[in-house]
This record gives C-alpha cells, structure tokens and sequence, in this order.
C-alpha cells in the first residue's frame, strides 16, 4: 500500500487539533493548536478535490460520485478516495 502525501497532512491535523482541544483549558497555545490542525485539514481536504478532478483512470460518472462525496463529507471523503483509491485503474465505487 503506497501511502501519499496528503495522507499525512490528514493524520497530523487530526492529531494536533486534538492536541490542541485537550490544551485548550490549560494553555493559552491549545487554540493556536486547534486551528493549526485545522488548517492542515483544509489543505487536505482542497488537496483531494484537486486529486478527484484531475484523475485521468476514473470514468465521468465515477469522477462525479467521487467529487459529491469529498466536498458534501470534507475530511471523510478525501480519506475514503485515498484508501480506496491506491493504484491507477483500481477503485470500488
């Protein structure tokens, strides 16, 4: 299994904005946190849409669900598309 980039803008987000929530009542950096892993979210989620729209092996009905999926279910979308989507010619739709 290859593991991209992306993956690992959607892992640390999810890490350092739940590194973030828990400091936020002790810390005044927790915020900070939390918003910084967000902003990598965003990245990751943009990331995705970019990567559904420019896919050459996918037919136009599958770009189509692919797309409706990853905006309509931001981070969740994008990460269904990676995990199921591991090499040209291959995906479950």
């Amino acid at each position: 299994m290859k593991i991209r980039l992306p993956l690992f803008f959607a892992l640390g987000g999810v890490i350092i904005s739940m590194i973030g929530l828990a400091l936020q009542n002790k810390y005044n950096r927790g915020e900070m946190l939390t918003y910084g892993g967000l902003t990598l979210l965003g990245i990751f989620w943009a990331w995705s849409i970019f990567d559904v729209a420019s896919a050459h092996d996918l037919r136009r009905y599958q770009k189509m669900f692919w797309l409706i999926i990853t905006v309509s279910v931001p981070a969740m979308g994008g990460l269904l598309f990676y995990l199921m989507h591991q090499r040209p010619n291959r995906i479950v739709t």
